[in-house]
């Protein structure tokens, strides 16, 4: 069954290990995924984009993504690797904006579809414990 309200995938997320290189940072991403979209996926990938709209040339300033990842509907998935962002997105989300993850996989028809993650802040580091787990056991999320 596809989650209530439309919310497919959510994720927590930290950002970490950050390298300003002048016009854009490199940083280490970590994400806590759960997946709501009524479907096992197979062979997804998680990737940062523009915000919406963007010119396309924007896009090519994104580097890294999460590929081949396989994730069971109502599991929760731990993510972590290396991305790069151009420096004024990174600003805007050190001011309270948030990133624009998006997730693509095929369809049940082999179409390929593209969703956008609701993300969110942890609600403590992710150093201190798994707020999803909390979070999912008291049914506060689903």
């Amino acid at each position: 069954m596809p989650a209530e309200q439309g919310r497919n995938f959510v994720a927590e997320f930290e950002i970490y290990d950050v390298l300003d290189h002048g016009s854009s940072v490199d940083f280490e991403l970590r994400l806590k995924v759960i997946n709501y979209s009524g479907r096992d996926l197979k062979e997804a990938s998680f990737a940062l984009s523009a915000p919406l709209p963007f010119p396309a040339r924007d896009a090519v300033n994104y580097r890294g993504s999460f590929s081949n990842v396989s994730i069971p509907d109502r599991k929760l998935l731990d993510l972590q690797g290396d991305f790069s962002a151009p420096k004024a997105e990174y600003q805007r989300w050190q001011r309270g904006a948030l990133p624009n993850l998006v997730v693509t996989f095929l369809d049940e028809s082999g179409r390929e579809r593209h969703e956008r993650v609701e993300l969110h802040h942890p609600l403590m580091p992710f150093s201190k414990g798994a707020p999803f787990s909390t979070l999912l056991s008291k049914g506060a999320i689903r």
